[in-house]
């Protein structure tokens, strides 16, 4: 299993697993800017925020509800994965994860990823899949 790589501080990681299928993929957000994704073969750079987009990506996390969320049970869903997102800055650390993941949406992660979307695009990335 990969793990989130180890250089640098990050704030926020998300992490997909299908365990029987055997895949995951990650996206890491750096306080040094850097947002890192691997796509279950090798990572690779998504983008680089400046200190401005940082800002606004915690605060994306802060006003989405992440958190303060529970995570969501894969009770009576078959076949599922697991969505995970972590986060560690200010003294604050913890994740929530989907364990129903995609039969049941998590609303905080989805209006957490509509807004890093549009964070990574204008930062010159690509819109994440």
């Amino acid at each position: 299993m990969m793990t989130v790589q180890s250089e640098g501080n990050y704030y926020l990681a998300s992490h997909y697993q299908d365990k029987r299928r055997n895949f995951e993929t990650w996206r890491v957000y750096y306080e040094d800017g850097r947002v890192e994704a691997y796509d279950g073969q090798a990572w690779w750079t998504v983008c680089h925020f400046s200190e401005s987009q940082i800002e606004r990506a915690k605060a994306a996390i802060q006003a989405s509800g992440l958190l303060s969320a529970s995570d969501l049970t894969a009770a009576n869903i078959h076949d599922t994965a697991s969505l995970t997102y972590t986060w560690r800055w200010a003294g604050q650390s913890g994740s929530v994860t989907n364990w129903a993941y995609p039969a049941r949406a998590h609303a905080v992660f989805e209006t957490l990823e509509a807004q890093l979307d549009l964070l990574e695009v204008e930062a010159g990335g690509p819109i994440a899949d």
